[in-house]
């Protein structure tokens, strides 16, 4: 499920854009959920107040109140790898925007083939990194998003997988063949003990012995891998300082 969020003060062109995303992510098999904001404030409370994870963003950049750039400032801040795809009637921005690292502009009025051209591309740089992490439950095969894959943990020798839209999967497994298994993907996993891994994208806070998760969910981190949690925790500062 890629969560898109489409932010606009011109109502027609917000439905506008959601018909042709969501005609184009039908025709193609792709599973999509869409929300619709009409200021940058409304986008920010919702997005403070849910904990919301977006996949995608379109974001109109003239907006009365808070701009389309504050907005993307303030994304930022909180989430460096969201997708942000501006909407426009000038390219004047390019320059000031690079700050936020757009993906792309879309210059009103919609083309709907370069909207849908720059969709596809977001798409597959968003399902790239993981792949999909594949696991057997009884006869049947299932397989979901490695970015999809909040955490898992280990209960008398269940796995149960908590997915970012809030539902739980389960099957049997051990977790030490998971995370040797994951080691072969883009994505960054951390032990935080003995029965839980976490999918690093979803840290929001990283304490002593915790760490918490969108939504306000705490995990704790065993005393057993404290140490190699904070040395791995600060070399992924150091390499993002490096960038």
């Amino acid at each position: 499920m890629i969560k898109i969020a489409i932010c606009d003060d011109d109502i027609e062109l917000t439905s506008q854009l959601e018909i042709i995303i969501k005609n184009f992510a039908r025709s193609q098999n792709i599973h999509i959920e869409t929300n619709i904001f009409f200021n940058g404030k409304s986008f920010m409370e919702y997005i403070e107040n849910q904990h919301m994870l977006y996949d995608l963003i379109f974001l109109d950049i003239e907006m009365k109140g808070a701009s389309g750039m504050e907005t993307a400032r303030w994304i930022r801040e909180r989430n460096k790898i969201v997708i942000i795809i501006f909407v426009t009637h000038y390219t004047e921005y390019a320059i000031e925007a690079y700050e936020v690292h757009p993906f792309q502009f879309i210059v009103k009025p919609l083309n709907e083939e370069k909207v849908c051209s720059y969709f596809k591309q977001a798409y597959e740089i968003i399902t790239v990194d993981g792949f999909y992490y594949e696991y057997k439950y009884k006869k049947d095969y299932y397989r979901v998003l490695i970015n999809d894959i909040m955490y898992f943990e280990s209960k008398m020798r269940i796995i149960y997988i908590y997915l970012k839209d809030g539902t739980k999967r389960q099957y049997y497994d051990k977790l030490d063949l998971i995370q040797k298994s994951l080691e072969n993907t883009k994505a960054d996993f951390w032990r935080i003990h003995k029965s839980i891994l976490v999918n690093s994208r979803y840290i929001i806070i990283k304490s002593f012995n915790y760490i918490e998760l969108p939504g306000g969910k705490k995990l704790s981190i065993s005393e057993a891998r404290r140490k190699e949690i904070n040395e791995i925790y600060i070399q992924k500062i150091v390499k993002h300082m490096e960038k």
